[in-house]
């Protein structure tokens, strides 16, 4: 009896260990987009007071914006953090499904092209 069932999903993989039904789902790559960093206007602000700015609007940027980013996930890191084990057959299947094809896609589609 295989000791996790596999459920493979277009970008992701949900994972079941069968001897306490601890589930997790795993996502082929982590993606995101890295807005820079910026200082806002608050309340206190002379400009806010004014009314020449509203609370929130960015003061300053102190970080450039990097656009989309992607990396791939460390399958020990991940497998120990979320089973508290690393199953080598389990990393096999999670490395198999997650080829470089389905990652550029991925990508692709959190960009909404």
């Amino acid at each position: 009896m295989s000791k996790y069932t596999i459920t493979k999903q277009m970008y992701s993989m949900d994972v079941m260990r069968t001897s306490d039904n601890h589930a997790c789902g795993f996502m082929c790559s982590n993606v995101w987009e890295d807005m820079g960093d910026h200082t806002y206007y608050t309340a206190d602000d002379d400009e806010v007071k004014s009314g020449a700015k509203k609370e929130g609007d960015v003061k300053a940027t102190t970080r450039a914006a990097e656009g989309w980013k992607q990396e791939d996930w460390n399958w020990d890191t991940e497998l120990n953090r979320v089973f508290g084990e690393v199953d080598a057959d389990l990393k096999t299947a999670l490395e198999s499904h997650f080829t470089s094809d389905m990652k550029a896609k991925y990508l692709a589609s959190m960009k909404g092209e």
